[in-house]
């Protein structure tokens, strides 16, 4: 009988761990000293504090360097011009600093970073100005990753519908979800896709969504949720994934 009753009580706290929600870093935990957003610093801070995973966005150069930075246009070096990474080369942006001093970082520097720490990478492939260069990120993407041997454990998010199709047919394994709040999850299902990752307000109009997406075997993922409230609602709400740019805060709340 103990026996029985050790196993259901194994049982349950496996299931509640299981549906704890789980928090990303938003561009990494940037928001303390000697960090800044997709920055190497933020990446490790994002590690240091126990986040599920640190988000990161994604560009390819015109010559085929992959880096991290969430715009499309970034200050160069010396600041006095705006340049547009995907039609740049990689050797007119590689000089410039983030706000923390460092380098913008390439792709293999991340994920080399990231390899020597525990949490996952959620990897936006930012939307770019054709379907090509989409493709050609991608593929390059990919063979980073696969290269890093961190396939395992990163997961991908996009814009750009065309960017999620090609995620999931050239990594058919890899968990990749949908970010502009536009498609059902029956939709999202129908794409073969493995999860929503919208915008808070999205999930606000459709709570029902959240149990829809469960019942279809997809994940729910909300993205920016910065108020302590809200975070608290989708916790009870019941969301896999809460993306924030405050984790500690999102992690304390998650844990109650």
């Amino acid at each position: 009988m103990r026996k029985y009753i050790l196993l259901s009580v194994f049982m349950v706290l496996s299931l509640a761990l299981a549906a704890q929600t789980r928090i990303v870093a938003h561009r990494g935990y940037w928001d303390v000293a000697g960090s800044a957003e997709n920055s190497l610093a933020s990446l490790r801070a994002a590690d240091r504090i126990g986040a599920y995973a640190s988000e990161l966005d994604v560009h390819i150069t015109h010559d085929g360097k992959v880096v991290v930075f969430h715009d499309d246009d970034i200050v160069s070096a010396d600041r006095r011009d705006t340049i547009n990474i995907e039609t740049a080369r990689y050797a007119d942006i590689k000089r410039t600093r983030l706000r923390n001093g460092e380098r913008l970082p390439t792709l293999k520097r991340y994920l080399a970073a990231a390899r020597k720490l525990r949490c996952r990478l959620v990897l936006e492939v930012k939307a770019h100005r054709t379907p090509e260069a989409e493709d050609r990120c991608i593929r390059e993407v990919l063979r980073l990753v696969r290269a890093a041997r961190l396939e395992g454990r990163v997961d991908y998010i996009s814009f750009s519908r065309h960017a999620c199709e090609r995620l999931h047919a050239w990594a058919p394994k890899a968990q990749v979800a949908y970010l502009d709040g536009n498609l059902t999850p029956r939709q999202i299902k129908d794409l073969g896709l493995t999860g929503i990752d919208y915008h808070g307000s999205v999930v606000m109009a459709h709570p029902e969504w959240v149990k829809e997406c469960h019942d279809l075997g997809l994940s729910v993922n909300v993205w920016t949720v910065n108020d302590p409230k809200e975070m608290a609602h989708f916790v009870h709400l019941g969301v896999d994934f809460i993306t924030t740019n405050r984790p500690v805060e999102a992690l304390k709340i998650a844990a109650q």
